[in-house]
């Protein structure tokens, strides 16, 4: 259910996000199972979207979680059970502190979007005085463009965003996941009263500030590590990976989530001269410099311009500036002073990278990206070893979170359940869904065994995975089959038109033949969405009271 983006050039107003809230497709045919791991990753994507201070994105699915628990849960037709009355009372336990976050997001993107119009109206005024050329009436569309164009849904004075390709940045994107881990666990400790209060004063970012003082050129210099590597030219690393407050030589040290800097692809500066007493630059003479027009600070502010630094530079008794965390640098860069900052404290926009889409759906809607580790399906078999040998499906859940617009899994959770040579269904439902508020994981596929049979979804797996699909397009399947060959698989279904054929079929067999073509396809890379790192780790949950195995 990822956010769709609005007409580039203005952020969305309040009315509009609630109609994008309720822009879904309730289907009661579907498992009330199903639409309680639906909500539960409309409110993991709220959280995380607060959290990457994506207010607007934040705002549209706390209201989208509101409608599916408030109107259309309650109505399903198995509502009244017991498992589903138990899922119910925790998802419905949200909702008072979900409509306090309402009103405080009401407020703060109403404040944005009149903003984007004053600075809108004063552009336009501004262009009207201008000279007439084309030229000069070029270069003020291009400012005004590049003011207002990005990504709507996450508009605000204080982020600009960076779109970059995932597939070509998987190191990347795995590093900074890791980085934004790190990050919420130290932020975990903190009540919630004071993540409100940091929130709000503006100084959520600040807690990790250390890790942002050499954001872009650390970035450009990682990025192009990254690419070396892509290319067959970059040096090996290592897995491990943890920040520590001491100061150490390290490979990598992106920035953390809400401040990430823009990459541009620019030659690297030479370092700056040594401040030495015995040898000082020669001064150039003050008329070569051409001293441009100068801008206003509250002009600049407003428009997103850096200040324009001092024409100056400082002088050799001036402190250079001071950081949380001192820089790494490489050996040979011991005795070269940090590099200054480029503008003026405070007038720089907090930056933030966004990996877009890796693939599509066939109605050409986007598919995130997903990391799953190299270790699961080892794992995994390992766990499924007595089943097989009795020739029982086991299934597992892949879970995870939200970073960057990109989901890595990394918890494999073992359900209590019970199957067949054929199938497998999860039980004790209410039970996953206390461990998903518990842990703060979404649901992001499964994975299963046939122990007999090939690499195939079968028509009972199909009406399993859809149930998962309509929670998060990006779901998948895993599917091992180790006594063929292929003996894995990556599915989805298509959309369209597998998901709306298989949501509409009412055949009661578990196993049933289907009239049309095309129903599923390949997710994984190259081609789909679905990546496989060897850099992430792997936790593995066992919700089972016993390994004994249960048939159905």
């Amino acid at each position: 259910m990822a956010a769709d983006r609005y007409e580039r050039g203005r952020p969305p107003s309040v009315k509009e996000l609630g109609n994008r809230a309720e822009d879904y497709e309730w289907n009661p045919a579907v498992g009330f199972k199903y639409w309680a791991r639906a909500a539960e990753t409309i409110y993991h994507e709220a959280q995380v979207s607060l959290q990457e201070e994506r207010y607007a994105d934040a705002y549209m699915f706390f209201m989208r979680y509101s409608l599916l628990v408030l109107e259309h849960m309650r109505a399903h037709p198995d509502a009244k059970s017991p498992e589903a009355r138990k899922a119910m009372k925790t998802l419905r336990n949200r909702i008072p502190h979900i409509l306090d976050e309402i009103d405080t997001l009401r407020t703060r993107l109403s404040r944005s979007y009149d903003e984007w119009e004053r600075i809108t109206t004063a552009e336009r005024e501004r262009h009207r005085e201008r000279d007439s050329s084309r030229s000069r009436q070029r270069s003020g569309s291009s400012a005004q463009s590049r003011h207002t164009q990005k990504d709507s849904l996450s508009w605000g004075h204080g982020t600009q965003t960076t779109f970059l390709d995932a597939n070509e940045n998987q190191e990347l994107a795995v590093d900074l996941y890791k980085k934004e881990m790190y990050r919420r666990r130290r932020m975990a400790g903190l009540s919630a009263e004071e993540v409100s209060r940091r929130r709000t004063a503006g100084v959520w970012s600040n807690a990790v500030q250390s890790f942002q003082n050499m954001d872009d050129v650390e970035l450009r210099r990682q990025m192009e590590d990254a690419r070396r590597q892509l290319e067959g030219v970059g040096d090996s690393r290592g897995d491990d990976y943890e920040p520590t407050p001491e100061p150490r030589p390290v490979h990598y040290n992106y920035p953390s989530i809400g401040k990430s800097s823009q990459y541009q692809y620019e030659s690297p500066r030479p370092p700056p001269p040594i401040n030495d007493s015995r040898s000082q630059p020669v001064r150039p003479p003050k008329e070569a410099f051409e001293r441009p027009r100068p801008v206003p600070p509250k002009e600049a502010l407003d428009m997103g311009w850096p200040v324009p630094p001092p024409l100056v530079p400082a002088r050799p008794e001036q402190k250079p500036p001071s950081y949380d965390r001192p820089p790494t640098y490489s050996s040979l860069d011991n005795d070269v002073p940090p590099l200054p900052p480029k503008h003026a404290e405070g007038t720089v926009k907090q930056k933030r990278i966004t990996f877009s889409a890796a693939a599509r759906l066939e109605n050409g809607k986007p598919l995130r990206s997903v990391f799953f580790p190299s270790s699961l399906r080892r794992k995994f078999l390992e766990l499924a070893s007595g089943h097989l040998r009795a020739n029982v499906e086991m299934c597992g859940l892949l879970c995870g979170t939200i970073v960057n617009n990109a989901l890595f899994i990394t918890c494999l959770v073992i359900p209590e359940q019970k199957g067949t040579s054929d199938t497998c269904e999860v039980e004790n439902e209410a039970a996953l869904v206390e461990f998903y508020v518990a842990e703060e994981l979404i649901t992001i596929g499964w994975i299963h065994t046939h122990p007999s049979q090939s690499c195939f979804m079968s028509s009972h797996d199909l009406h399993t995975h859809a149930g998962y699909q309509v929670s998060i397009p990006e779901s998948f399947a895993i599917v091992c089959a180790p006594q063929h060959e292929p003996s894995w698989g990556i599915f989805r279904l298509t959309s369209p038109p597998g998901l709306p054929y298989i949501l509409s079929c009412n055949q009661g067999n578990a196993f049933h033949p289907h009239s049309i073509d095309n129903i599923y396809t390949d997710a994984g890379a190259p081609g789909g969405h679905v990546y496989e790192s060897d850099q992430l780790d792997l936790r593995v949950v066992d919700l089972r009271p016993s390994t004994t195995i249960v048939r159905a």
